[in-house]
């Protein structure tokens, strides 16, 4: 089943940033934001870590990505 936080999380992750993320899927970063922040609620996960350098992948998600 395709979702559209799916997409966006695969642009965040590949750019490690919510502006540029935005840029390739025609979104503000404040929507690309909002929408990783309503994904993570709704499973109950924290996928990325923020920070001042960028966005990174949690170490669980970075895990479990590597088995698929």
């Amino acid at each position: 089943m395709y979702h559209k936080y799916l997409e966006i999380f695969i642009q965040v992750a590949d750019t490690g940033s919510f502006s540029k993320a935005g840029e390739k899927l025609f979104l503000s970063p404040t929507a690309v934001m909002k929408q990783m922040n309503l994904m993570e609620s709704e499973l109950g996960l924290s996928l990325l870590n923020r920070t001042n350098h960028g966005i990174t992948l949690t170490e669980a998600r970075k895990t479990n990505l590597s088995r698929c």
